[in-house]
This record gives structure tokens, C-alpha cells and sequence, in this order.
């Protein structure tokens, strides 16, 4: 990335609530059925292109991998969400903030 690249990139998640399971950083996607986390350091590998990523679903017990296509406009903080299916529909999801 370039240092334009890493600026924006940064602005865009800043005051972004960070959760820490196993020592690992995740951000929550809000607006989603139940409690879904995306790894900090997946973040910056979405595009605008979609690609298959692992979304963690947070249970009483552990995390659960959740296979999910993702993509993102360029510089923008909204993740476009779709289930591992041909047919299914990307929604608009945000990341949590912090207060």
C-alpha cells in the first residue's frame, strides 16, 4: 500500500470498537442476525471485489468460522456481506464504533 493507501485506510477505521478473543483483534459487524466479528488484519485484503472470507460467529462456548463473500467500495467503511451462495444478495453492514 501506498502511503495515500495506509492514510485513508487508517482513517476509515478509526473509532472502530476492537474486541480480543485468543489474543487475536476482530472488529463486530453490526446489523447482522447474531454477534458476527471480522479479523482487524482481514480488513485491509477486502476490495472491491468479492472474495471469500471467514466472518466469526460468537457463541456461549468459542467462535465459529462462518465462510461469507465480502467486498468494500474503495475508502469507504461499509462492508458489503453475502452468504456462500450463488443466489444470495449482498447486504450493508457497518463496524461497530467506539462511544
Amino acid at each position: 500500500m501506498s502511503n495515500l493507501d495506509n492514510y485513508l485506510f487508517e482513517s476509515k477505521m478509526i473509532n472502530r470498537k476492537t474486541y480480543i478473543f485468543d489474543d487475536i483483534s476482530y472488529y463486530k459487524v453490526v446489523g447482522m442476525n447474531s454477534q458476527y466479528y471480522i479479523k482487524v488484519s482481514d480488513l485491509d485484503k477486502i476490495t472491491l471485489h468479492q472474495m471469500s472470507m471467514t466472518l466469526y460467529e460468537y457463541t456461549a462456548s468459542s467462535l465459529v468460522k462462518v465462510k461469507a463473500y465480502v467486498k468494500s467500495l474503495d475508502y469507504s467503511d461499509i462492508l458489503f456481506i453475502a452468504a456462500p451462495t450463488i443466489s444470495s444478495p449482498f447486504k450493508m453492514y457497518d463496524l461497530e464504533k467506539r462511544d
